[in-house]
């Protein structure tokens, strides 16, 4: 992740930030259509896509593992570059790339990722051709309200070494429903960036749409609600991008 100037101002004096982490955080509040598009989820995916690998934390999950198969050849030994290196199951289960789906709801949801794509690149001062940037992946998923779900640290780097890597890119989930997570659970369904040592928790909200640089480590504590939560994760990235150290 390279930014135009490697200092920013920070609101304290003589206090820099270093190359700070980009992260696009906005909330939508037009419902209706978030509704509409989780009925077409809900209706249309298989139940295996609608969990679309979560995980049931710190227990055997016996699903995944009469369902898993390896996405990739397992050696006793290698070497890998170690810039950017994959963590956890971003491939237990295919995409099943919602976002592709033909239908004008879907296609305002890309409009949305789109405009917070280019306003991400935009405020770190790169230029990019908007032909050059794709949603490459997509998941739409649904946590269940009392299985208690959740995902373990992972980040979205590339886990096949013949992906294409001279790409700017980003992952992110749009929320078309939180689930009303109980109130007796202070972390049901919390968002978690992993950072220097530290998680950096998001209660996600109806609507939500954040993006962040693909290599970060993030998690999602186990869900408990009561009703279905459902969103569409991504990565979107592009080949346009110019940096330049200088």
């Amino acid at each position: 992740m390279h930014f135009s100037e490697p200092l920013h101002n920070s609101s304290l004096t003589d206090i820099k930030f270093l190359a700070p982490i980009p992260l696009y955080y906005k909330v939508f509040d037009d419902h209706d259509l978030h509704d509409r598009v989780f009925k077409l989820g809900f209706n249309n995916l298989s139940e295996v896509q609608k969990r679309m690998g979560q995980e049931l934390p710190n227990q055997i999950d016996q699903e995944r593992i009469d369902s898993y198969e390896v996405g990739y050849h397992r050696k006793d030994s290698w070497v890998e570059n170690d810039d950017k290196m994959p963590i956890g199951s971003r491939y237990f289960t295919p995409p099943n790339n919602f976002l592709q789906y033909d239908n004008n709801d879907v296609k305002e949801i890309n409009n949305r990722i789109d405009a917070g794509y280019k306003q991400v690149v935009d405020g770190l001062g790169h230029n990019y051709t908007t032909k050059k940037h794709r949603i490459s992946e997509s998941w739409l998923q649904y946590y269940e309200p009392t299985s208690g779900r959740g995902h373990n640290q992972h980040n979205h780097c590339n886990w096949n070494r013949d992906e294409d890597t001279d790409h700017f890119m980003f992952s992110g989930g749009y929320y078309l429903a939180d689930g009303d997570p109980l109130l007796d659970h202070p972390y049901s369904g919390v968002f978690s960036f992993h950072l220097r040592d530290y998680q950096q928790m998001v209660r996600v909200k109806k609507g939500l749409l954040m993006m962040w640089p693909s290599d970060i480590v993030h998690s999602v504590k186990p869900f408990y609600g009561q009703n279905y939560r459902a969103v569409i994760n991504f990565n979107i990235r592009s080949t346009a991008i110019k940096t330049k150290l200088l």
